[in-house]
């Protein structure tokens, strides 16, 4: 007697995903890193010391808590007719996509990463060189968003990479802040981004592009 509750051989492990994620980011602009090609030009890929490093014009966003989500969702619009007790059509008309996770990295570049806030400057104090050099990053109101790529990776078990790849991102309107505590849970920066369709690119690729390296 056959079983009826599962009919399907397990014949591609990577349709199960668990585990941790990466976050890398690019700047857009003058060290903007060009759209990859394929998974080497976000990490190195040969086998050496630097393997897995993040690609030049590629940064590391750091450690993470609670994971790494990515979200997509849409609204539609939807038809009715006098003659029929039902909808007889619905488009979407509009989708949406968001990064998110919570930074466990309490760093002058996390915040600077998480708060929308300007790049980390070194500074030396009038005193120098008796008192220590110091780091300062602007509590700043900016009036727009710095874009972004970002990519998100993965490792499977078996060593096959998959990579989800954002054309363009931008912090998205939430809460993010930290306490100051003698106990309880560790010091994390919430933080998201919204990716924002680029209107250049063919229709299929305008939010960006998933990578998954095929096992031999």
């Amino acid at each position: 007697m056959g079983w009826f509750k599962a009919r399907h051989s397990l014949d591609n492990e990577q349709g199960f995903v668990q585990g941790a994620g990466r976050i890398i980011f690019g700047d857009i602009g003058v060290d903007e890193p060009d759209w990859p090609e394929d998974l080497s030009d976000l990490i190195v890929l040969d086998a050496g010391g630097t393997q897995y490093d993040a690609q030049a014009g590629w940064n590391e966003a750091g450690f993470t808590k609670t994971g790494i989500n990515i979200n997509r969702n849409n609204a539609e619009e939807d038809f009715d007719v006098d003659q029929v007790r039902g909808s007889i059509l619905r488009r979407p008309t509009n989708w949406e996509m968001s990064i998110g996770t919570q930074l466990a990295e309490a760093t002058l570049d996390s915040f600077a990463l998480a708060w929308e806030l300007p790049d980390p400057a070194d500074v030396t104090p009038a005193g120098a060189p008796t008192q220590l050099l110091e780091t300062h990053v602007g509590l700043s109101a900016p009036t727009t968003y710095t874009e972004r790529k970002i990519a998100v990776l993965f490792q499977f078990d078996s060593g096959i990479i998959r990579a989800w790849i954002f054309r363009r991102c931008i912090r998205a309107a939430q809460e993010s802040g930290m306490t100051l505590q003698k106990t309880g849970e560790q010091v994390s920066l919430p933080t998201r981004w919204n990716a924002l369709a680029d209107s250049d690119q063919e229709i299929d690729t305008q939010f960006g592009e998933i990578f998954e390296q095929i096992p031999a």
